[in-house]
């Protein structure tokens, strides 16, 4: 299985509804981190995939964005949605150190968590590894998702329930630092999580786990897809970047310059998705779709393109 880690943000979001249509549930179990105390968004993706029997992964204590230092709302945004007869959540835990799990476990064991099921990601090991052993073991733990630095000591304790996390997306400080590293390795897990002991593996896509709220206008805009060669087993990344890249007018022009290479790139290599196929009708109709939508593309591409490797 392939669980795609996703921050609440409107066109990460976006992503997953609109890619429903190729999502096989058996494959593709979402994390989502909260992110943003206006959650209808949220909620509308998340009531949109309980349609598709899609599991959601939903994060209660996010390290990021406008929960970090107070998730008692997300305990009963998710109750809520729980009591209205949602049943495709998964409440998730981060576990950076033992407060995280300390505290994790006295809402899973006063929520019901402990009956109905809940994940733990691993991001740091804590000192107590066999307690964290008898804990899962004696409650529903349906997913240990370990970073991948942590992956052996975690795994040693735990039990056929490991998932493994890693960031793969090799992020620059801007976006034409990406001219010189237009093709690179992104990641072979989708091969080999299996012969790591694990179940399923999870990654940050094309955007990477480094968070951000967004800044002011690019001076280049760069397309980041992922694609594999049949004689390479490698996932690789490629980037397409604009040309006119010396300030932040025209982002318009500066998207299509970059889209110019990546249709040129996926049609050479006879690339297909359904994000493949916006690109391309934007390039058609030279419409300009604005830099969100993008980055949703990306990640759906991504989504598809892991999906049919596992």
């Amino acid at each position: 299985m392939y669980f795609p880690y996703l921050r609440g943000k409107q066109y990460e979001l976006l992503a997953l509804r609109e890619s429903l249509p190729f999502i096989d549930d058996s494959k593709i179990i979402p994390i989502i981190e909260p992110v943003r105390t206006n959650t209808a968004s949220l909620k509308t993706a998340i009531i949109v995939l309980a349609k598709s029997d899609i599991q959601v992964q939903l994060i209660l204590n996010p390290e990021v964005g406008d929960f970090k230092h107070n998730s008692s709302s997300l305990i009963l945004f998710i109750n809520e949605l729980i009591e209205q007869g949602i049943t495709n959540l998964i409440p998730t835990f981060l576990i950076s150190n033992d407060n995280d799990f300390n505290k994790a476990r006295t809402l899973i064991e006063t929520n019901g968590y402990a009956s109905s099921g809940y994940s733990f990601i691993h991001l740091n090991k804590v000192n107590d590894l066999e307690y964290l052993k008898a804990f899962t073991e004696a409650t529903n733990c349906k997913y240990n998702i370990v970073q991948i630095a942590h992956l052996f000591t975690i795994r040693r304790k735990l039990s056929d329930n490991v998932c493994m996390l890693n960031d793969y997306f090799n992020r620059q400080s801007k976006n034409t630092e990406y001219i010189g590293i237009r093709f690179e390795v992104f990641s072979s897990d989708y091969l080999y999580f299996k012969d790591e002991g694990c179940i399923a593996f999870s990654d940050y896509q094309t955007i990477g786990k480094d968070y951000s709220e967004g800044g002011g206008a690019a001076y280049a805009v760069a397309i980041h897809l992922t694609f594999k060669f049949d004689d390479k087993e490698d996932i690789q990344i490629a980037h397409f970047v604009s040309d006119n890249n010396d300030g932040p007018e025209n982002p318009a022009g500066k998207f299509f310059e970059a889209l110019d290479k990546l249709i040129a790139f996926a049609n050479q290599n006879n690339i297909q998705s359904l994000a493949m196929d916006k690109f391309r009708a934007y390039h058609a109709t030279q419409g300009y779709p604005g830099l969100g939508v993008v980055k949703k593309l990306s990640i759906m591409h991504h989504i598809e393109l892991v999906q049919g490797l596992i």
